[in-house]
């Protein structure tokens, strides 16, 4: 018996071709084209199919060149793979798709039979318009955020500028002024004018063209002036002239920063101005006027003041106002009273001067608050002097009591007086006949004394 074993026929391991290199050319979703050394196609898989948007079976036959959408890019790559054999030959550049082009990623290569010459030339082609739009979008965004970013470094340099309390309005001004060219897409040939209260302010280089835009500068509702951007070239149209629409409402968001400026500015003119008529007033003033905080330190007197108290200046402010009251307790009910109502008129008080006399004084007062409508912080004191009035009227008052004792004392004749047609007796409310000038004497406490008229003394003397 032969023991020899008889060896089992083993399949054969399939080709690179027919095997596993097959299935990857299959099923990969990178396209690849296999072209002879004339040019025409001999292979593409399925992906080579969807990427030109052409059938499988009617890729085979092609000229590889008529796949390019610039038949430049073709020849160069063809050149060079016949040159030098292009192995490692990587090019980036559209194919056709029907009446589309396709960004694509091209890896050429070189392939030869055992021998090592050369058969035909392989590529293998990826899809990059994708990528390629994310890659735009991403750098236009990238370029728009760098534009933001400098345009918020811009307008944070031009809020320091207008924000800067205490530099003079024309400073500001051209402050702003010096950066806002460089807010628009030119500034190397922008310049700007700004018009506030009909007097103008320019940048440098400034030079007025018809490319400019413009915005108003509006103050408490007003119209109060405009900013203007000039560019001295012609530049292409955009959203408002060559200006576009992020410029535009940049450059209205700085005449509003300016119009808060401008407005600012307004009130403190006129704060300086009432100031300076408030001043006027309270130093003119005839009645005496002062300033004290709510612990009663003296902060502020006008003349009047100090004159009618006797203090110099240097005395009175400063000075604890409990010291010009007579009484001191007066002090706590008057603020009580002030403080409740916000406002005292004709509050009497007795006040005294440096020399100490006493005077009788009206307080019409009103509260001072902190700022922002804070509590109360002082007092503002209006102080009119009344004694002589007061001593004239307790005059009066006493004169009219006096005549009023005098007139009670006073028994008024009234109504019928009985008196005889002969001897010109008066009856008496006793029915006692009386001389005239006893009953006189009595009702009105009069006293007569006697003599006689001329007619009288003749006609005694004829007697």
């Amino acid at each position: 018996m032969n023991r020899t074993k008889e060896k089992k026929s083993r399949p054969e391991r399939p080709s690179p071709d027919t095997g596993i290199c097959r299935l990857f050319f299959e099923a990969s979703r990178d396209a690849f084209f296999c072209w002879d050394v004339t040019g025409r196609i001999t292979h593409a898989n399925p992906a080579a199919s969807d990427l030109i948007g052409t059938k499988a079976r009617d890729i085979p036959g092609k000229d590889i060149a008529d796949l390019f959408a610039n038949p430049q890019d073709a020849e160069q790559a063809l050149s060079a793979l016949q040159q030098d054999g292009g192995e490692g030959l990587r090019k980036t550049c559209p194919l056709r798709r029907g009446k589309d082009r396709v960004d694509c990623e091209i890896s050429f290569h070189v392939l030869r039979n055992k021998s090592g010459r050369i058969t035909g030339y392989g590529a293998v082609v990826r899809d990059i318009s994708a990528q390629r739009l994310d890659d735009e979008e991403l750098a236009k965004k990238t370029a728009e955020l760098s534009k933001r970013v400098r345009e918020l470094g811009i307008m944070y340099e031009i809020s320091a500028v207008i924000d800067r309390r205490g530099r003079p309005f024309p400073e500001i001004v051209q402050g702003v002024l010096d950066l806002v060219p460089r807010i628009v897409a030119y500034p190397e040939i922008a310049c700007a004018r700004i018009t506030i209260d009909d007097e103008e302010y320019h940048s440098a280089g400034f030079h007025p063209t018809p490319w400019h835009i413009k915005s108003d500068i509006m103050a408490r509702c007003g119209f109060a002036g405009s900013l203007e951007v000039f560019y001295r070239e012609e530049r292409p149209a955009a959203f408002e002239g060559p200006f576009t629409r992020e410029e535009k409402g940049l450059i209205d968001n700085i005449a509003s920063r300016l119009g808060r400026v401008v407005a600012r500015k307004r009130s403190e003119e006129m704060l300086v101005e009432s100031e300076e008529r408030y001043r006027s007033l309270f130093e003119d003033s005839r009645d005496a006027i002062y300033t004290v905080s709510r612990d009663g330190v003296i902060l502020d007197a006008n003349g009047a003041a100090m004159e009618l108290f006797g203090y110099g200046h240097a005395e009175m402010l400063g000075m604890n106002v409990q010291q010009l009251y007579a009484d001191p307790g007066v002090r706590a009910y008057f603020q009580s009273e002030i403080e409740e109502k916000g406002a005292v008129r004709n509050f009497e008080v007795r006040l005294k001067k440096k020399d100490r006399t006493v005077m009788d004084c009206l307080y019409t007062s009103s509260v001072r608050r902190a700022p922002g409508g804070g509590g109360v912080i002082g007092y503002h004191c209006i102080i009119r002097d009344i004694t002589e009035s007061k001593r004239a009227e307790n005059e009066k008052q006493h004169l009219i009591d006096e005549l009023k004792d005098a007139l009670d004392k006073i028994k008024t004749l009234k109504g019928l007086i009985p008196i005889c047609a002969s001897c010109k007796k008066i009856r008496d409310d006793k029915g006692y006949w009386n001389r005239l000038e006893e009953y006189l004497e009595v009702q009105t406490e009069t006293v007569f004394s006697h003599g006689l008229c001329p007619e009288c003394q003749k006609r005694f003397e004829e007697e």
